[in-house]
């Protein structure tokens, strides 16, 4: 089941391998897997300068996505079609729920520079 015809947009989710240290399972960034989700709408949010952090700026955007959708909530997200660099996924995934069935996920990302 798609979204609305405005989904036009692919997202790339970026997931981290998984080694073990001393015993325990851990995230390995340093070889990633990607995969592609077609079918997303990609909304910009507010931004802002982040001068609590230094002379930066972050870029927030909400993404709805298929229902259907697989999103981890430590993955993280490019959006190729809108700016560049990683997104961190800011919460859990929601999945919205009309009737009986999930008709959407919603994440919304945010990612700081500087």
């Amino acid at each position: 089941m798609a979204l609305s015809p405005f989904a036009t947009h692919a997202i790339t989710i970026v997931e981290p391998g998984l080694i073990t240290e001393r015993g325990q399972e851990v995230e390995d960034w340093s070889s990633p897997t990607r995969r592609t989700i077609t079918g997303c709408s990609v909304q910009p949010g507010a931004g802002a300068r982040d001068m609590e952090h230094g002379d930066g700026v972050t870029a927030d955007y909400t993404v709805y996505l298929p229902p259907e959708a697989l999103v981890p909530a430590r993955a993280r997200v490019e959006l190729p079609e809108q700016a560049s660099g990683q997104f961190l996924i800011q919460g859990e995934p929601e999945r919205w729920i009309f009737g009986a069935t999930t008709d959407h996920i919603r994440i919304r990302l945010r990612r700081r520079d500087g």
